[in-house]
């Protein structure tokens, strides 16, 4: 009986040293336990080469879908940014160009199939009401496509 007290003591004792300290206790900053390291800031997206661009129907709007080639290994990210705020042109087509962060030093070449890289966007119903088209920029080339 009195190992069980004393096992069960020494538990509660463990658990109590995992749990956090309140403020009012005299525990400085915010107790959120994250820390922040400043270092070098993340490096400026990219252009991707573009491979592929179609349009998919989705529920209440359509789906963006693209690929990209990346030109080294490593590259992380990936994105497509709206242009004009994602608003349509007088022609109406929403424009987006695709992004994507490179590494922090350079990598390897590697073969095409690895350094591909996929990122879409949706854009719902009430957004298409003025839309004819969606043009996708990549890194040389442009893709216009029609609804």
């Amino acid at each position: 009986m009195r190992k069980g007290l004393s096992l069960l003591a020494g538990l509660v004792l463990l658990a109590g040293c995992s749990m956090e300290v309140p403020d009012f206790l005299g525990r400085e900053g915010n107790a959120s336990g994250f820390y922040s390291v400043r270092g070098e800031p993340p490096p400026e997206p990219e252009p991707l080469a573009l491979r592929t661009a179609t349009l998919e129907p989705a529920l209440h709007g359509v789906i963006v879908r693209v690929e990209g080639v990346a030109p080294t290994q490593g590259y992380y990210s990936a994105t497509l940014v709206p242009l004009n705020e994602g608003r349509p042109d007088a022609a109406g087509i929403v424009s987006f160009r695709l992004l994507a962060s490179p590494p922090p030093e350079p990598n390897a070449v590697g073969p095409e199939r690895t350094r591909v890289m996929s990122a879409g966007a949706f854009l719902p119903t009430l957004a298409l009401k003025n839309v004819r088209g969606v043009r996708v920029a990549g890194m040389s080339t442009t893709t216009t496509l029609t609804r």
